[in-house]
């Protein structure tokens, strides 16, 4: 291969303002290729960089090695399965397709494919915020509970939007709480038994998760996730709580905008002080705080293609994550504990 990979993004809204920002910043990439259909907002994009009508034209592009997937969800399935047949190197948004199903066809054809790397873009255990916790506080500690709160504002719902539609790739499950899967079970070990209750609250639309993961280290996280038009006294959150003996370590983001990064505070278990002792927090304010992790997740790809170097979170990662799903959802409607294979 050439000193650069060339790579073709398909997808307009995040493959521009998250996707080609991140992958820019990467000297290993030379983007060539754009594929959207949508021609209402206008991106910036040098002269260099092809515009295709369709996705099919820029992965038959013999220049082009790797392909970015960052469309619906609904979209994933048919555009990989393309892809490897063009022998691409393909990084596809999260969730990978939209069921179970989906990502098990896929991965019975990235096997028997030769040479085709692949990851997933699972972006939040790249926040530096959270390897700080994995790093320099998890393995140094004695975990007694654990706590996973996250309230997303999504101030309007859209019924013709695929966000908010679970068979579409979105919703409470593929949309948010995948993310909170991935970086639990890097974290803290893995997965093997789920107990949750998934509803609405009717009065006000409000999708709700409630529920606790069982780990192979008998550690649990007991989670309580939120997703609608949320009242205005209720303030969108995204924080993870551990408590041990001695202290609470709280790793938080208030989702006030995308360029609220996550920080990591500390407090003593039992002193009257409450104070927190912020132990990360990040200096420099990104105008977007997914592109860093972006960035990270573009290295480990690069570094597969061109080193042949296996790298995760790659599409074997997130055929497990779409396996928990199903069973939190089987858990959720026959309401007892359900074990994960």
């Amino acid at each position: 291969m050439q000193n650069k990979i060339n790579l073709g993004v398909i997808g307009k809204n995040f493959g521009y303002h998250v996707i080609y920002k991140a992958f820019l910043k990467n000297k290993k990439y030379n983007i060539t290729g754009f594929s959207f259909k949508s021609k209402k907002k206008k991106i910036q994009l040098p002269k260099s960089v092809k515009i295709y009508s369709s996705w099919k034209k820029l992965i038959l592009d013999k220049k082009i090695n790797a392909i970015v997937i960052a469309t619906p969800p609904i979209f994933h399935k048919d555009i990989i399965k393309f892809a490897i047949k063009n022998n691409k190197h393909i990084f596809c948004e999260k969730p990978f397709t939209c069921s179970n199903k989906e990502a098990d066809l896929i991965c019975d054809l990235i096997k028997k494919s030769k040479n085709i790397s692949h990851m997933v873009n699972y972006e939040f255990a790249e926040i530096d915020a959270f390897n700080f916790l994995k790093k320099r506080i998890i393995n140094k500690i004695k975990i007694n509970e654990i706590f996973l709160n996250w309230v997303i504002n999504i101030k309007k719902i859209s019924r013709t939007g695929w966000k908010e539609n679970h068979s579409q790739g979105g919703g409470i499950m593929f949309n948010y709480v995948c993310h909170a899967l991935y970086y639990l079970e890097l974290l803290f070990g893995k997965i093997t038994s789920v107990k949750s209750n998934i509803f609405l609250e009717k009065k006000d639309k409000i999708k709700v998760l409630k529920g606790i993961i069982f780990f192979n280290n008998r550690l649990s996280v007991k989670m309580n996730v939120k997703v609608g038009v949320i009242k205005k006294n209720i303030e969108p959150t995204h924080q993870l709580k551990i408590t041990s003996d001695k202290k609470i370590y709280l790793l938080k983001t208030k989702l006030n905008s995308l360029s609220d990064d996550f920080e990591l505070t500390a407090s003593n278990q039992h002193s009257k002080n409450k104070l927190r002792k912020i132990l990360f927090k990040n200096k420099k304010k990104e105008n977007d705080f997914r592109i860093k992790p972006t960035y990270k997740n573009s290295k480990k790809f690069s570094t597969w293609i061109i080193k042949d170097k296996v790298q995760k979170p790659n599409f074997f990662t997130a055929q497990r994550i779409h396996l928990i799903i199903k069973k939190m959802i089987l858990s959720s409607k026959n309401q007892k504990e359900i074990y994960i294979n």
